[in-house]
Order: C-alpha cells, then sequence, then structure tokens
C-alpha cells in the first residue's frame, strides 16, 4: 500500500462533489500556499468543509 500526501484546503459555507467545477475563491495565506503547491506538484488538492465558517485560521480539529 502506498501513501500520498496532499494540501489541504479548509472551504467555507461550500461543499464540492466529486466530478463538479465550482469557483473556489481562495484568500488566507495558507490557502492560497496549499493552492500553490498542488499546481507545483500533480494538482491533486484535498478539500474539506470548515466546521466553523468565522474561523480565519482553522487547524486540524476545526
Amino acid at each position: 500500500m502506498t501513501t500520498e500526501t496532499f494540501p489541504i484546503l479548509p472551504l467555507r459555507d461550500i461543499v464540492v462533489f466529486p466530478q463538479r467545477i465550482v469557483p473556489l475563491f481562495v484568500g488566507r495565506d495558507k490557502s492560497v500556499a496549499a493552492l500553490e503547491a498542488a499546481m507545483e506538484v500533480d494538482k491533486k488538492l484535498f478539500l474539506v468543509a470548515q466546521l466553523d465558517p468565522a474561523d480565519d485560521d482553522p487547524d486540524r480539529d476545526a
């Protein structure tokens, strides 16, 4: 079994389903860095729904 690592992009107020094209507005420095990291390697990104959309600095548990 192989393990892959993906940059994580927490999303506010949107859930993205497979095979759908949606606009993503990325503004937080960490989010921009995750997107840039994905574009440099293999263009794969792990999208997660943020539990609290008001949280400007979510961590792994948020």
